[in-house]
């Protein structure tokens, strides 16, 4: 690959205009840290599969592959700038996290280990997001399995608690023998401001072909998903070692070609900002690899900066 321009983001007021955006791989993250204040200022479809944990009428639904996708594994899904020429100019967005519910029937490929039983209509139920204030999260419904979605179905404000907004995952029309079996391609989700967002689920059956009319599974646990918008820091924390900065490392930005070595970054520290400041590299370069990392960087002197770098 030839050599390529390096980008500079720095943090600053967005408007529709200066939004930054993911368009090269050379990037830069920039961002302070005053210790007098005493504060710190992918394009591969991944299915994550609602089941149950047991085929008895009334067991609980879980997320099948929470061990690969969840927050607790430190996976994060990348998120796409969106540009003038596409449907999604203003948000950061992915197509490529799919909800699926595990087959019971031959038809639909079943049956699956831990399928939810006949009859389960189920659903996925956000609950809460917590990320930058005053962004939101957008959810778009596909009018065709595969085809990606062009409207922006219903919205909600960012921090969010409380929630009852619902996506439908099964695809039965709701019987008491229906297979709970759902797989649809094209849902769109949505951020509008960079940063790293923390989204929690659960999955809920709301069929009435359990027992007096009640669902036949119940609701799983609660499950929260990572999501990154542009190239930034998502936390900073100070620690007794130094201070403590988290960021997503996605594994090819942009990730428009499969094949591509992934991003590599790097986290750097200077006391100073400018042209004359001289920036030191904190840790070793980390592959991207669709996950959270945390590197921890020593202190020295009232005031330090930090910037993160992917090329």
């Amino acid at each position: 690959m030839g050599s390529r321009k390096t980008k500079t983001v720095k943090p600053q007021i967005e408007t529709k205009q200066n939004r930054p955006m993911i368009t090269k791989k050379n990037l830069i993250w920039l961002a302070p840290l005053a210790l007098a204040l005493g504060s710190c200022a992918l394009q591969a479809h991944d299915h994550l599969a609602a089941g149950a944990v047991s085929s008895a009428i009334g067991s609980q639904l879980d997320f099948q592959n929470d061990g690969d996708f969840g927050g607790d594994s430190g996976f994060v899904f990348n998120l796409t700038a969106g540009t003038d020429t596409d449907p999604y100019n203003g948000y950061y967005y992915t197509d490529d996290l799919v909800f699926v519910a595990l087959a019971v029937t031959p038809d639909n490929g079943g049956p699956e280990p831990g399928a939810a039983g006949l009859g389960a209509h189920i659903q996925a139920q956000l609950l809460s997001i917590e990320g930058p204030a005053g962004a939101s999260f957008g959810f778009w419904e596909t009018a065709q399995d595969g085809v990606d979605s062009t409207n922006l179905t219903w919205s909600v404000p960012v921090p969010y608690a409380n929630g009852t907004n619902l996506i439908f995952v099964s695809e039965n029309e709701g019987s008491a023998l229906a297979d709970p079996y759902g797989h649809l391609h094209g849902r769109v989700y949505s951020f509008t401001k960079p940063g790293l967002y923390k989204a929690t689920w659960r999955f809920v059956d709301t069929s009435t072909n359990g027992p007096s009319g009640a669902p036949v599974n119940s609701p799983s646990a609660p499950f929260y998903l990572y999501y990154q918008a542009d190239l930034t820091v998502g936390k900073i924390t100070v620690a007794t070692n130094g201070v403590q900065l988290s960021f997503a490392a996605a594994s090819n930005v942009p990730d428009d070609n499969p094949e591509a070595p992934p991003t590599n970054y790097t986290l750097e520290s200077s006391p100073t900002i400018g042209v004359d400041a001289v920036w030191t590299a904190v840790g070793d370069p980390v592959a991207g690899d669709d996950h959270l990392h945390t590197v921890v960087a020593p202190l020295a002197g009232s005031k330090v900066f930090f910037r993160l770098r992917a090329k």
